[in-house]
Order: C-alpha cells, then structure tokens, then sequence
C-alpha cells in the first residue's frame, strides 16, 4: 500500500465516524438538556388558599416560593421552599420533562410543614417558555390533616 491509501482509509474512516455519531444531538436538540436547571421563584394559589397553616401551597402570607432544581436527560429533582414560612417549609421537587411540558410531583414531609404531624403532596403539569423562562402550570394534591386540595395554579420563573 502506498502512503496516499492509507491517508485516503483513514480520511474515509473519519468521515464516516463524523457522519454517523449523532448520539450527542437528541431529537430536540442541545440545549433542551438544561431549560430547567436554576433556580425558579413564583407564586401558587389552590383551593386551600383560605385554610391558613397545614395546606401544601397558596396559603396567605408565605411569601415567595422557590424551587432549586437540577435536570439530568428528562428528569428534574429539586427541593421546594417557601420564603416566608418558618424553615422555610422545605419539600422535595421531581419531575419529568416531555418536550416544553413537565409533569412533577411535589413532597412535604412530616417535619416541614408548620402541623408537624401533617404531610402533603401536589401533582401536576407545568408548561414551560424556554425563552421567556416562565412556566405555567395547574396541580392538585392531598395534606393529611385537612385533606384535598384542587385548583391549584403556578407561575414561575427563572432567576
């Protein structure tokens, strides 16, 4: 073999490993990876808005809630918190992003929320605008000592 065969095998063999790796561009490509990860800062109101302390959200006075979240493929882990509550009323946040929607789950443990024998826990959906870095989403969920909650409503975004 001469030496401009195998610069020509190895040039081929170059080509063709560029053309067919694709594996680091999903459908949705690059930056759908990481739209979440940050922290998002906004409000909630439900149909316990008026019940004051043990109700998951949207109770009056709580100030400011946050979600620190991480996203890693499709899914999003967090914690959530609530400014104006005592410690804050730390939950835990997970997610699942399907194209510009995010069906989530949110936990409040025993020891996080201000009846410290309560529980709490909030499905829904949020629709999110990668290029405002809003979402909007709807929920609806369950506390154990004042049971259910519906209607909820949350805006969102990013800092």
């Amino acid at each position: 073999t001469t030496m401009k065969q195998v610069i020509a095998v190895v040039l081929l063999a170059g080509f063709a490993a560029a053309c067919g790796n694709t594996s680091s561009m999903g459908p949705t490509g690059p930056t759908a990876q990481t739209v979440m990860t940050g922290t998002w800062a906004g409000s909630a109101s439900d149909s316990s808005s008026s019940m004051g302390a043990g109700s998951l959200m949207g109770q009056t006075g709580m100030g400011t809630m946050t979600w620190p979240l991480t996203q890693n493929g499709s899914m999003v882990t967090g914690s959530m918190a609530f400014a104006g509550m005592p410690g804050q009323m730390p939950g835990v946040f997970s997610g699942t992003m399907a194209g510009d929607e995010m069906a989530f789950t949110i936990d409040m443990p025993m020891t996080s929320m201000m009846s410290s024998g309560c529980t709490a826990r909030a499905t829904g959906t949020a629709r999110v605008d990668s290029t405002r870095m809003t979402m909007t989403g709807t929920y609806n969920g369950s506390n154990s000592c004042t049971g259910a909650f519906t209607n909820g409503q949350m805006t969102m975004t990013r800092r």
